[in-house]
């Protein structure tokens, strides 16, 4: 679980390092994991704790439901 949330923060940043390490013509600033957060978006530390807190409710949603595991063993 722990690698899932890693491996995910971890393309983020490397995604918005990308973004904007190839430069724009364009007058428009970067926003996103590589810069200040885009209009109506949490800053990125905000973001990542939702993040985590969603693949963890649905990590334990799957293992309820789908995996018919007891709620004493989640």
């Amino acid at each position: 679980m722990k690698l899932i949330a890693v491996t995910i923060i971890a393309c983020i940043l490397l995604i918005g390092f990308s973004d904007l390490a190839s430069g724009c013509a364009c007058e428009c600033q970067p926003c996103g994991p590589g810069g200040k957060a885009c209009g109506g978006c949490p800053e990125k530390v905000q973001l990542c704790q939702q993040l985590i807190g969603d693949i963890r409710n649905l990590q334990q949603k799957i293992r309820k439901c789908v995996c018919g595991e007891p709620q004493w063993m989640i």
